[in-house]
């Protein structure tokens, strides 16, 4: 009824539709995660497109505006929480606010709008729009990976979040790989129409999407949770805000929590310019060589620094521009500096913050004989609920990628083990000073780790020919080739 009341209004209904679409995206993600809502919202978008193609035909304007206010929509509404760090930081930078609540969803949505340019392109009559349309939703999720230092907040993908079941998929095709499969099944079963193919068509989305559970319900059925090694850990987790991060009395309180015995896990910079004394700890800490300083982490003699530095929080982009402008009054450009890799045991893959939501930086940092995944974070940024329960989800799928482990310290975040299977298996007490106890489990075989990203280029091209021979074939039959 919607759609057909479309072809009777002007562009802007369809541009206002978009940026609701988007919106209400947002409610499949943490911390709501409706069930299946992904599938609805973008097997509605591939709708409204087609619905707009029907009535102004290939609109590279309209299809970009369409795509713009569709991310605009959705970013504005899901990462709204970035601004809760101007408040944190305080001073004249919380100025910026408008530039964090409208700039930033913004230039996201750019993203989407010029992956409408390339659906223009190719939108047709015919079915070969459905493997169009997939195709380049997941390029540009993976430009978004990248890009400007790449942002890969709430890829489709962690939308089945709600689900263990879908989620085991991510062992087989990794991030992207679920992202693709989302995407077609959603345009597979909003291609129904009262004819045979079209009915065939909608139908096959919804078996893969049944095959994709069965998978999922087999690997979760056979799991078995085993222990050949001796790692015992500390998972300490802290509920400190970021002004009293470093004084004496919290480091009273987490000197407190070590564990003579046990592996450590302290969180990210906890123990600032000066390291926690005594054995058996693996803390985060802020590391001086020379002039310049890098976000560390300190484990039995060795050192990790972070690669992906945070835009803003941990780098200034363009600071020597803005050292010569008044926006040196707001900023102050004073920046870490990237890691390079150095030398750290390769049983353990070490992630600072945010580089547990980079899936190639996973694979980068893991060496053979890895056997655990140790992410280290402070979320005192980013308030007390969507930020953080985003961030923890985003990491906990790179133990299912992985098929390894995952040990997890955060600073007023979520902290706890996960099992290679994404399940949650001990976790320390939300907004308190405390500490788990736990043995890790063995790891288990992926698909996705062996071949990781090769997997993803083979399907775009892959669907990029079923495309191609969908369209050839629809032109043969209606006699236009």
């Amino acid at each position: 009824m919607l759609l057909k009341l479309l072809q009777l209004q002007s562009q802007k209904y369809f541009f206002a539709i978009s940026f609701f679409l988007g919106i209400f995206l947002s409610l499949g993600f943490d911390p709501f995660n409706v069930p299946f809502l992904s599938l609805l919202v973008i097997g509605l978008l591939f709708k409204l497109n087609n619905q707009f193609y029907l009535k102004y035909s290939n609109s590279y304007k309209g299809f970009f505006l369409i795509g713009l206010a569709f991310g605009f929509g959705f970013f504005i509404s899901s990462t709204y929480w970035i601004s809760n760090a101007l408040f944190v930081y305080g001073g004249n930078i919380k100025y910026f606010l408008p530039f964090s609540i409208i700039l930033l969803p913004l230039t996201l949505g750019v993203f989407y709008g010029i992956m409408q340019i390339f659906n223009c392109y190719f939108w047709s009559n015919s079915n070969a729009k459905i493997f169009y349309f997939t195709t380049f939703w997941v390029i540009f999720e993976i430009l978004r990976s990248h890009i400007f230092t790449g942002l890969p907040w709430n890829l489709i993908c962690y939308s089945w979040s709600w689900s263990p079941h879908f989620i085991q998929s991510l062992s087989l095709l990794g991030p992207y790989g679920l992202g693709i499969i989302s995407v077609l099944c959603s345009c597979l079963i909003f291609s129904f129409r009262f004819k045979l193919l079209d009915s065939i068509i909608s139908i096959s989305g919804i078996l893969i999407l049944v095959l994709v559970y069965l998978y999922g319900f087999e690997r979760i059925e056979n799991y078995k949770e085993t222990y050949s090694s001796n790692i015992n850990v500390r998972i300490i987790g802290t509920n400190i805000n970021q002004k009293d991060k470093w004084l004496e009395s919290t480091r009273s309180i987490v000197n407190e929590m070590h564990s003579e015995n046990n592996l450590t896990i302290i969180p990210e910079t906890m123990a600032g310019l000066k390291k926690f004394k005594g054995d058996n700890l693996l803390q985060g800490y802020l590391r001086k060589e020379g002039g310049k300083y890098y976000n560390s982490i300190a484990y039995n003699g060795f050192t990790y620094d972070k690669k992906h530095l945070v835009p803003f929080g941990e780098f200034i982009p363009f600071s020597n521009f803005i050292d010569k402008t008044f926006l040196s009054n707001y900023f102050d450009t004073t920046s870490l500096s990237k890691g390079e890799n150095k030398d750290f045991p390769s049983i353990i893959v070490p992630l600072i913050c945010y580089e547990g939501i980079f899936p190639h930086i996973v694979g980068s940092n893991r060496k053979t004989g890895a056997k655990l995944l140790v992410n280290i974070t402070n979320d005192s940024w980013f308030g007390e609920n969507t930020g953080p329960k985003q961030h923890f989800t985003h990491v906990r799928f790179r133990a299912i990628e992985e098929g390894l482990p995952l040990v997890r310290s955060s600073n007023m975040g979520f902290s706890g083990l996960v099992s290679p299977l994404g399940k949650v298996l001990n976790q320390v007490a939300n907004k308190s000073n405390s500490y788990v106890d736990v043995k890790i489990p063995n790891g288990v075989e992926t698909i996705y780790s062996k071949y990781r990203i090769k997997i993803i280029y083979f399907l775009i091209v892959l669907l990029l020919i079923i495309g191609y021979f969908t369209e050839i074939l629809f032109l043969k039959k209606n006699k236009i080739l």
